[in-house]
């Protein structure tokens, strides 16, 4: 198998994977943990959830692996075309995982922490951390759009999804950071743009795994 197949095989799994972990870590786990405005409750969830709290928090040290392992994938899976592109955008892959991970070490902090007040800190820093982590996430969709539009073997369909799931996560996360006086509206526009913003990865992913790589090439000037 040739290393660009095989780093595509790896990209499109290890992200589809890391699509239904985060579904299971933060869509289900965290949000059932967390009860936004309302401290007592999130306190005694976690108390009375000590296991599914630190399932959480291991679902996330897994993804951040994940996220590692797609850096690299899609490096060497573009790194023929143009090196120093492919190279940036692993590095803000890294460096979003940097940030993850200093997200992840206020989750662990909450363990064993009995105050409400120093556990609603650590948990608002945590949002706040990977929100800052999630804008540099959409420079690397950017990046990686950019890659998918210079590419000779991708359609550039491919190439605008995701750099419109870049501008979207960079202004989204970007707002909920600056302007928390405005988290209903953000949140309203989170929901709707939260459909488009999954298919841009994910459904480059089921390209990565069914078409990357592989010795037939359609050029774009074939598409049209």
């Amino acid at each position: 198998m040739k290393p660009t197949r095989k780093s595509a095989l790896v990209a499109g799994i290890a992200l589809l994977v890391m699509a239904v972990a985060a579904g299971f870590t933060y869509g289900y786990i965290h949000n059932t943990l967390v009860v936004p405005g309302n401290s007592e409750a999130t306190l005694n969830n976690l108390e009375s959830h000590q296991f599914l709290f630190t399932l959480e928090i291991l679902g996330w040290i897994f993804i951040l692996l994940c996220d590692v392992v797609v850096a690299w994938a899609l490096y060497v899976f573009f790194r023929n075309e143009n090196r120093r592109l492919s190279l940036f955008t692993a590095a803000t892959r890294i460096i979003y995982s940097a940030i993850l991970g200093a997200a992840i070490y206020y989750l662990i902090q909450v363990n064993g922490t009995e105050s409400v007040n120093i556990v609603m800190s650590y948990l608002h820093n945590f949002e706040n951390t990977w929100s800052l982590g999630l804008i540099i996430f959409g420079f690397h969709l950017f990046l990686l759009g950019a890659l998918v539009l210079k590419s000779k073997r991708i359609h550039n369909f491919w190439g605008i999804v995701l750099v419109f799931a870049a501008v979207s996560y960079v202004i989204i996360y970007s707002s909920k950071l600056l302007l928390p006086e405005f988290e209903n509206q953000v949140i309203a526009v989170e929901t709707i743009l939260s459909l488009p913003m999954a298919f841009g990865e994910i459904g480059f992913a089921f390209w990565l795994i069914i078409r990357g790589g592989k010795p037939k090439i359609v050029f774009k000037q074939a598409n049209g």
